[in-house]
């Protein structure tokens, strides 16, 4: 192990098999192959590994999920449904594609924005403002479409960008990089039930 990049591609693995709580520094130092004094040369606390590690992942997905959004609705005469599928596919690849995957399973998996969880409060206010974020950027597709005609009437924008994340963050949960289905299957799949329940 050889530098912090190192170290905390280390702590995500081990984060992601014991889970944050359960893993100690002394774990992660042995995955890296380090003395548990050593991890302080690089950070100051388990905490800032978990956040290091899948913090990337995190950002790199809100934006450019926010850049295809923004992108179509500048343009005079939308594709509302190409435009949900292209931002469940961004939002797929930003996540499950990156290096940060074992970080962000720990995330989703863990419930880590919970009032039980061991994150500060700092660390729970930087991560709720990601992902506010982004969900009011998916609100904003549905209810652009909805305005447009193209998506039903009764549609609620916000309750709908709830239900395509938690389709698309469930997928932590059993995607594997060279497992049974492709991303872009999976984003397929995930984007045809979407549309299925939402175009009028």
């Amino acid at each position: 192990m050889n530098s912090r990049t190192d170290l905390i591609s280390a702590a995500t693995k081990v984060f992601a098999a014991r889970g944050y709580r359960a893993a100690s520094l002394r774990d992660i130092a042995e995955a890296a192959g380090i003395q548990r004094g050593s991890v302080y040369h690089h950070v100051t606390s388990k905490e800032e590994l978990l956040l290091e590690g899948m913090l990337p992942a995190l950002e790199q997905t809100t934006v450019e999920v926010e850049r295809v959004i923004e992108s179509v609705l500048a343009e005079e005469e939308p594709d509302y449904e190409a435009a949900l599928r292209q931002a469940i596919t961004v939002h797929m690849h930003c996540l499950y594609g990156n290096v940060s995957l074992e970080g962000v399973k720990v995330y989703l998996a863990e419930n880590l924005l919970a009032t039980h969880s061991d994150l500060t409060s700092e660390a729970k206010a930087r991560l709720r403002m990601l992902t506010k974020r982004h969900e009011l950027n998916f609100a904003r597709l549905y209810e652009a479409g909805v305005n447009a005609g193209v998506f039903r009437n009764e549609l609620d924008p916000l309750l709908e960008s709830y239900l395509v994340l938690g389709m698309c963050n469930w997928v932590s949960r059993w995607y594997r990089p060279d497992g049974r289905w492709s991303l872009d299957r999976v984003s397929d799949s995930i984007a045809a039930t979407a549309l299925a329940g939402a175009v009028a």
